[in-house]
C-alpha cells in the first residue's frame, strides 16, 4: 500500500504508469464504515485494482491544535483505476 501526503487534494495521482482518480463511493464509505484503510487497498490488489491511500493537510493547520490540545489529523482519500 502506498500512502501520499499532501497539501491540497488533487484531481489525479500517476503512480506506476497508471492515472488514479479520487474514488468517492470507496472514500464515502470508509468514513461512514470507520472502515480501515488498509483493509480496503488489500481488497483492490485482490481484484487486480491499484490503489493509492493520500493523505491531505493544509499547511495552515500543520504544527497547530484544536481545542482540546491535540494535533490535526490529515483526511484519508483513497485514489484508485
Amino acid at each position: 500500500m502506498k500512502t501520499i501526503n499532501r497539501t491540497y487534494m488533487p484531481d489525479a495521482i500517476y503512480y506506476m504508469g497508471k492515472e488514479l482518480k479520487f474514488n468517492t463511493f470507496i472514500s464515502g464509505a470508509m468514513s461512514v464504515n470507520r472502515t480501515n484503510p488498509k483493509t480496503i487497498i488489500n481488497t483492490l490488489k485482490k481484484e487486480g485494482r491499484v490503489g493509492v491511500l493520500v493523505n491531505v493537510l493544509s499547511r495552515n493547520l500543520r504544527g497547530k491544535t484544536d481545542l482540546y490540545n491535540q494535533p490535526y489529523k490529515p483526511q484519508q482519500y483513497i485514489y484508485s483505476n
